[in-house]
């Protein structure tokens, strides 16, 4: 049954890239019809290195649109506290960057422009230049608030020639967990790890790496209104996946713990060989390919009961709801997000736009094409369905976990002691 999806899956996958990739040439040029004039200002958290694609973007966008005057206003220190100041203020910027994981709080504060009056009145815009399901991080209740700016999915990295040496097939499209259990107990040795999740740094509590298994186990932490954790946060489905997770570390020793991670003192455990099997983001994937004989690969996440599962990390951008600007505002947010600022900024990250990704041939690439095909896979994260979600939810879920670890608390009573806390939380923040 898991195959034929995945054989579906890829057949829908193809299907999608090549439709859009052919309707979206448009947008890898600049974006016609300019509107407005005047100076608009834009924030970020970015600093260093990371705005040189910003001012290369603004250079040319101010070319194109000699009427825009930009101003980029960096804040790479405490941005979120000191933009919500500046709104409070009404000093904030036209166009700022927003974390995934205060879309939904934006949104509930009427401080993001709403933007699907803008790209229906605009002829020259759609959403269907982005991949599915990538712009819906940046849409609440099924409107439209902010535009990508990037992202990264979770990937599976092997070392092939770990696998090669323990004669063992690599990681395909149709892996179960059962696959990559047997696969990593095969690969444990006194000398590495088969496995390291839920990412590169050892921190076993990010929620963000686990809550892939979670979906893949048909559960979650948060039912879809936002409101219920209890019953959802500690259901059988989510209890199971969670278990799963702690018996790679507690019963099965196929994957370093916190402890053995500072043992190791901010040691690169792929690329070192330490671990033969990595479950993280795509950020290192520009590091581990420059590594001269550095044999490995990337596959999407394996399947778990319920199916296939994936998720986001994801930053967007959005117009100030109180601009006095919004005509070049929204003139210079599609040309940054879709158009030739977009094909700037993926070259220091993961872009969203098809067809950008198809010119820089990420699509076919041996090491973005799976994960670009794992994309369909992606679920909602709790952030998306309530803005309490991080304090209600995310972190007595976090807390709870660390007892099972540190405590061997049983994971059954440290769920219900978690969605305990989570649901007194989010009544009281609902009431």
């Amino acid at each position: 049954m898991i195959a034929s999806k995945k054989v579906f899956a890829a057949l829908a996958v193809t299907a999608i890239l090549l439709t859009l990739v052919a309707n979206t040439s448009i947008f890898t040029t600049p974006v016609a019809n300019a509107q407005g004039s005047g100076t608009i200002r834009v924030t970020t958290w970015e600093s260093g290195d990371s705005l040189e694609p910003w001012n290369n973007a603004i250079a040319a966008f101010e070319a194109e649109y000699p009427d825009i005057n930009v101003e980029l206003e960096p804040v790479p220190q405490e941005y979120g506290t000191k933009l919500l100041a500046q709104m409070a203020a009404g000093t904030a910027p036209d166009v700022f960057q927003v974390g995934d994981g205060d879309v939904a709080r934006f949104v509930r504060e009427g401080i993001i422009e709403p933007l699907d009056p803008l790209i229906e009145a605009d002829p020259d815009f759609s959403m269907d230049v982005f991949f599915p399901g990538v712009a819906s991080f940046g849409q609440i209740g099924g409107e439209t608030y902010l535009l990508t700016k990037d992202y990264s999915p979770l990937v599976l990295y092997y070392n092939k020639d770990h696998f090669d040496a323990a004669g063992l097939e690599y990681p395909n499209p149709d892996w179960t967990w059962d696959d990559l259990l047997a696969a990593a107990q095969a690969l444990t040795t006194e000398d590495r790890w088969g496995f390291m999740l839920p990412n590169s740094w050892g921190d076993w509590l990010w929620t963000r790496g686990i809550l892939p298994i979670l979906v893949q186990n048909g559960a979650h932490l948060l039912s879809e209104d936002g409101l219920t954790a209890e019953g959802v946060l500690n259901s059988e489905a989510a209890v199971a996946a969670v278990q799963w997770y702690v018996d790679l570390f507690q019963k099965y020793g196929v994957a370093p713990t916190s402890e053995d991670v500072a043992a190791y003192a901010g040691t690169d455990f792929f690329a070192n060989g330490l671990a033969s099997m990595m479950w993280t983001g795509r950020w290192p994937l520009k590091d581990w390919r420059a590594i001269d004989g550095f044999n490995f690969g990337t596959m999407g996440l394996p399947a778990g009961p319920a199916g296939e599962g994936n998720t986001l990390c994801w930053a967007g951008l959005a117009i100030n709801a109180a601009s006095e600007n919004k005509d070049a505002a929204w003139t210079f947010l599609k040309y940054i997000a879709a158009g030739d600022g977009a094909a700037e900024f993926a070259n220091y990250a993961f872009t969203a736009v098809i067809a950008v990704a198809e010119d820089q041939g990420l699509i076919d690439d041996e090491y973005d094409g799976p994960i670009i095909n794992n994309l369909l896979n992606v679920a909602p994260i709790p952030e998306a369905l309530s803005p309490f979600a991080t304090e209600c939810v995310i972190t007595p879920f976090q807390q709870n976990l660390e007892r099972v670890f540190l405590e061997d608390v049983p994971v059954q009573e440290a769920m219900d002691a978690a969605a305990a806390e989570a649901q007194t939380c989010l009544d009281e923040n609902n009431s």
